[in-house]
């Protein structure tokens, strides 16, 4: 039945509908396509936040009571059946027999309320999706506890084991866990087969949150919740057991992500941008700090969106990820600083946990946006130690720069605009970038204009030409010279790539990695004949050299090339730049024969150590030490 809009507020009628039924094989069916699209690290945060939802409505009725949730070995499994099973623990409501037919067997047949709407389809799904094998609950109510077990039979369907013409069965006092008195519950995870040990991950199935880092067979598990988990409750003790191979009892207490970027970060901030609010911390060291390499925190440089308390996105350079943060204005600080969005407003997030919608709008549309809305709302004191940095790099690097320089007119972009006094003809047929001022009498430009920015947008509205064939006959113009035709080029260490850097457009900046395989290779094929000069030497000089060639590529392809964008990124991608630092003879050329040079080799007696020395205010020096 249709309302019509303008008696909607009247009539409060409601469309009678006949609600959709599912059989067996359909929702069996449902969880197998499921097990396909959930990352198996779901699974932990589901049924820790079933727990810690259970301890809040005991909460409700007692606000000073104490929740804990223990993450640890199913000692009775292992001790009956020499397997070890992952469980988990908590003193939340707990269930009756009944409760626990009703609660978990169907999904979305939870009757029992929570803060974040998981219809009591989240456990079961990701759960039962990764555990074919079964799922063992332990449920205590009053003082009473029944034992119920969940798992996919032969047929492939999932559901409650009978046994005895019974679904539960009561439990002896024996079986209670020490950190449940009258009320809790025990969930054992017993894989996809008798024999898997649930207490690893899943080789190439470990999840997305950590991109399979940080799963060593010892503290895997208090990694991922400490970084699922943006805080947890006050009042909630969150344990987790190190799964070492002759103890049982060592845990981490588990304290959330923002406790551990607290640990490594020193200086906080925030800003407000535009339905988000950005927290920002900052530290002097670029490396992790160990006492969060302990707990297993993950505190590199990163960009982390959170929603509903919990990290939905972790973006940092680890494990085949990138850093994003050059992209949000960090190009010298990514190491330094660590990002974490908290949207506003009705984000929504997707059944598997990895996305935000709002209104329409992916979470990464909204990226891009913010992204150019941070870099100008970034506070002036981070501001400040960027530009620093940034110039502290770039002063590294000034022994190119007069090379270069006396080649800067094959590389500048030609910009010019239209003037009645100009002396430069605007020729038919040819395509000129141009803009017209309203009175076109020669007004002079910008002194400084901006390179990247249409011309429009610092000549006034363009009333003639842009971008398209003029009329000889009825156009002169000037040209506008444009300043830094080449970008800047940054060395970054971040471990073997096969990459040699990449090129970020939006900040006109080439970031060139010397740990690279092309870098590794070059420099120790070097250092092989020239084992007088320090291998940090020739790293810097096959950087500058590389430096050299990409400079030149990327001031040709994004200046002077008449293409479309696509394909100028595709000629500015990681590989292209790779393929073109690859000049190995052009390198090893070069600086063979200024290592060759008398003025090297006698820089320095030959009977000093590399480490009573460095270089000083002079580029060609380089320290020498004696080939033993």
């Amino acid at each position: 039945m249709q309302i019509n809009k303008g008696e909607e507020k009247m009539t409060k009628q409601i469309t009678v509908v006949t609600q959709m039924t599912g059989g067996s094989e359909g929702i069996s069916l449902l969880i197998d396509s499921w097990r396909n699209q959930i990352s198996q690290d779901q699974q932990y945060r589901e049924f820790t936040q079933n727990s810690i939802e259970s301890i809040k409505r005991v909460q409700k009725q007692n606000p000073e009571y104490k929740g804990i949730i223990k993450w640890g070995i199913d000692e009775r499994y292992l001790n009956k059946h020499k397997v070890k099973k992952l469980c988990i623990i908590d003193n939340g409501e707990g269930m009756t027999p009944q409760e626990m037919l009703l609660n978990l067997n169907s999904l979305g047949g939870s009757t029992r309320n929570n803060e974040y709407y998981n219809h009591g389809c989240g456990a079961k799904i990701a759960g039962l999706a990764h555990n074919r094998e079964g799922l063992i609950y332990r449920s205590w109510k009053n003082g009473q506890g029944y034992v119920a077990k969940f798992m996919r039979n032969e047929m492939g369907r999932y559901g409650m084991v009978k046994i005895k013409n019974r679904n539960t069965h009561p439990l002896p006092e024996i079986e209670k866990p020490a950190e449940i008195k009258e009320h809790g519950c025990m969930v054992t995870l017993l894989g996809d087969s008798f024999e898997q040990n649930t207490t690893e991950p899943v080789k190439g199935n470990y999840g997305t949150l950590l991109k399979n880092s940080r799963n060593s067979k010892n503290e895997w598990l208090s990694a991922y919740l400490n970084t699922k988990f943006y805080h947890v409750p006050n009042n909630i003790k969150l344990t987790c057991s190190r799964f070492l191979e002759n103890k049982t009892t060592t845990v981490n207490i588990i304290k959330g992500h923002e406790y551990g970027l607290g640990l490594d970060f020193e200086k906080k901030d925030e800003v407000q941008l535009t339905k988000t609010k950005v927290k920002i911390f900052y530290r002097e060291n670029a490396n992790r700090q160990e006492v969060s390499n302990k707990q297993n925190y993950v505190t590199n440089g990163q960009l982390a969106i959170v929603n509903q308390g919990e990290v939905i996105k972790l973006e940092f350079s680890s494990a085949g990820g990138v850093n994003p943060l050059p992209a949000w204005g960090l190009q010298c600080l990514k190491k330094h600083v660590a990002l974490v969005l908290i949207p506003e407003g009705q984000f929504k997030q997707n059944i598997e946990r990895t996305d935000l919608t709002h209104e329409g709008m992916s979470i990464n549309e909204q990226l891009n946006l913010w992204k150019t809305e941070f870099k100008e709302a970034m506070p002036q004191w981070l501001k400040d130690i960027e530009a620093k940095k940034q110039l502290e790099q770039m002063e590294k690097d000034n022994d190119t720069e007069t090379r270069l320089k006396n080649l800067s007119p094959l590389f500048k972009k030609e910009r010019y605009y239209n003037s009645e006094r100009g002396d430069v003809s605007i020729k038919e047929d040819e395509k000129r970038k141009a803009s017209s001022k309203k009175d076109n009498m020669g007004d002079e430009p910008d002194p400084n204009p901006n390179p990247d920015h249409d011309p429009k947008d610092e000549f006034g509205k363009i009333d003639a030409v842009f971008g398209v064939e003029v009329d000889r006959s009825k156009y002169k113009g000037k040209k506008i010279n444009i300043i830094n035709e080449y970008p800047e080029v940054l060395k970054t260490n971040e471990g073997p790539s096969p990459m040699i850097g990449s090129f970020e457009k939006s900040n006109y900046t080439i970031e060139i990695n010397v740990e690279s395989n092309l870098v590794v290779e070059l420099t120790d094929y070097l250092h092989k004949k020239f084992n007088r000069i320090m291998k940090t030497v020739i790293v810097d000089e096959v950087f500058k050299l590389i430096g050299l060639s990409l400079k030149q590529q990327v001031a040709h392809v994004h200046n002077r090339m008449n293409a479309t964008e696509e394909e100028i990124d595709n000629a500015l991608s990681p590989l292209s730049l790779t393929a073109c630092a690859a000049n190995k003879d052009f390198i090893v050329d070069r600086l063979k024969t200024k290592f060759s040079s008398k003025d090297i080799k006698n820089n320095f007696p030959a009977n000093r150590s590399e480490h009573n020395f460095h270089i000083k205010n002079n580029p060609n020096r380089y320290l020498t030490i004696l080939k033993r």
